[in-house]
């Protein structure tokens, strides 16, 4: 009996590592980063109110160097994912054709504790048009505000600052007005 209460314990927390679209977010200020709740899962912070979204560099998934702040001028839509999690599974599709569809606006994945094969082979399988940084132990991850739980997707502003937070998965048509409304912005 106390081996199957253990077993239940540890599948309760591999399935709420991988969070799913809806959960309950932290609205009451995101420690300090100002969000304010729009809808279930989705945060986004008033102009007056944003921080710089904490440094985010590595390697990308062929070993090449990539460094978050070396795009700023535009707003970058920073997503954290892993091949094994069934919601980041959900929303690539539709994240790579916003990608595609959204010129003016960058991409940037973090691979989140992968295997470099298993990584590669999501970034084929999804066809994504945008570099992922590779986050083996998840430090790069901690760094940022509510430790995202996979997926989570952060929206930045051409300055570098946090304009907007999607926990869970994140359909085309939830993030386009919010980079609707960044444009309107500038």
């Amino acid at each position: 009996m106390g081996r199957l209460l253990a077993l239940v314990m540890a599948l309760v927390g591999v399935l709420a590592a991988c969070s799913a679209h809806g959960n309950a977010t932290d609205a009451t200020g995101g420690d300090g980063y100002g969000f304010v709740q729009q809808s279930a899962g989705t945060d986004y912070v008033s102009v007056g109110n944003r921080h710089a979204a904490p440094r985010l560099s590595g390697k990308d998934l062929d070993g090449k160097p990539i460094d978050l702040a070396s795009l700023r001028g535009k707003a970058v839509v920073v997503n954290f994912w892993a091949s094994w999690c069934a919601p980041c599974r959900a929303e690539s599709p539709g994240l790579a054709k916003l990608a595609r569809q959204e010129r003016s606006v960058a991409f940037l994945g973090v691979n989140e504790k992968d295997g470099t094969s298993s990584a590669k082979a999501f970034a084929r399988d999804f066809d994504m048009p945008y570099p992922s940084v590779v986050d083996r132990l998840g430090t790069l991850a901690a760094g940022w505000p509510v430790a995202p739980g996979l997926p989570s997707t952060f929206v930045l502003d051409a300055d570098g600052r946090i304009a907007a937070r999607f926990t869970g998965g994140v359909l085309p048509e939830e993030l386009a007005p919010v980079l609707t409304r960044l444009q309107a912005e500038t």
